[in-house]
């Protein structure tokens, strides 16, 4: 008969196996079951080969997270396959000094330009990483169906890697229309190559070279003999502009003594400037007196005047007093003896006897 199993024994041998597959899980999981995370999701239209699930997100060389999910999807409206990559950041990576939520500043930064990238780990591998950095003033990408990928997960736009734009702009190359033209190019060249005209133009661009050579050759000769002059000319320049500059040294003490000799009669006409100002004021001043003085005189000699009739009156008494002395003086001298006797009666004056 078997021996019945403890209930003791099974109850450890489960509770041990539980302990194992949570420890597992804190393993496995590299200690993100106790730690807060932040999900975002990056869409890639281009491969993604060589990134695969833990790959990390670094910023800027540093890990702050890691890719949890890869998958592809059809977005309707643009008719093509996108990559949605979900990835898991680890906000104790980066020290804040803010208290805002972790998720509200990540949408803060996506609007300071914020942008995810493919990044080569290895050459040797071809392993890929998510490289994300700011690029300032970088467009927002436009709003598509995938928008609700995930409920309330944070989409960080991306941009193309460095080879992805070269293919990008390598493909908006016509390469038809660039090789369609050169076919047509070499054909016209063949064409021109195989006319019969061609020995004559080679003929006549070997005797246009000849002639160039000797143009060359005259224009050489021409050009020595010009230099010659040149430096001919420029020495006489030289030897001229010594002897202008000695002859304009005395002429600059002269000028030198010029400007002083003005300096010092500026100084010297100075008082004297002011002394005729002063002298034609007073000059000035008996200029009006002496106006005024004649033209009282004009007034005391115009013809109504009662001054000139005065004057009139005292000329014509002075005129008869003058004739009255010349008779006396006439009679005295006749008759010397009247000073004595006084004049006889009857005798007159004027000489009559």
């Amino acid at each position: 008969m078997a021996k019945p199993v403890s209930k003791t024994l099974i109850g450890a041998f489960v509770l041990g196996a539980l302990a194992l597959v949570f420890l597992g899980v804190v393993l496995l999981g590299s200690g993100t079951l106790f730690r807060d995370v932040i999900r975002a999701v990056m869409f890639f239209d281009g491969s993604v080969g060589g990134l695969q699930v833990g790959a990390p997100v670094t910023f800027r060389g540093v890990a702050v997270g890691e890719v949890i999910e890869i998958q592809i999807v059809y977005e309707p409206e643009r008719q093509e396959f996108r990559i949605p990559v979900s990835v898991q950041l680890y906000p104790d990576r980066i020290r804040r000094l803010s208290t805002s939520p972790m998720e509200r500043k990540l949408k803060d930064l996506i609007g300071m330009g914020l942008r995810a990238q493919l990044q080569m780990q290895s050459f040797i591998t071809g392993q890929l990483s998510i490289q994300l950095d700011f690029l300032p003033g970088a467009p927002l990408p436009a709003p598509s169906s995938l928008a609700m990928f995930r409920t309330g997960v944070q989409e960080i736009p991306t941009i193309p890697t460095p080879i992805q734009r070269i293919q990008k702009s390598i493909e908006q190359i016509p390469l038809d229309e660039v090789v369609r033209d050169a076919r047509e190019t070499l054909a016209s060249i063949r064409d021109i190559l195989a006319s019969p005209a061609i020995p004559d133009i080679i003929a006549n661009l070997q005797q246009i070279s000849r002639d160039s050579v000797g143009i060359a050759d005259k224009v050489d000769a021409k050009l020595t003999t010009l230099g010659a002059q040149v430096e001919r000319t420029l020495k006489e320049l030289r030897t001229l502009l010594a002897h202008a500059d000695a002859q304009i040294k005395p002429l600059g003490s002269a000028i030198l003594e010029t400007r002083t000799l003005a300096q010092n009669l500026n100084r010297q006409i100075d008082p004297i400037a002011a002394e005729i100002t002063r002298t034609t004021g007073e000059l000035r001043s008996t200029l009006r007196q002496s106006e005024n003085v004649l033209a009282r005189i004009g007034s005391l000699t115009a013809d109504n005047s009662e001054m000139r009739y005065h004057v009139s009156l005292l000329m014509t008494e002075l005129t008869a007093t003058s004739r009255s002395l010349r008779a006396l003086t006439d009679y005295l001298e006749r008759h010397p003896d009247a000073l004595l006797r006084g004049r006889t009666a009857g005798q007159p004056l004027g000489g009559q006897q």
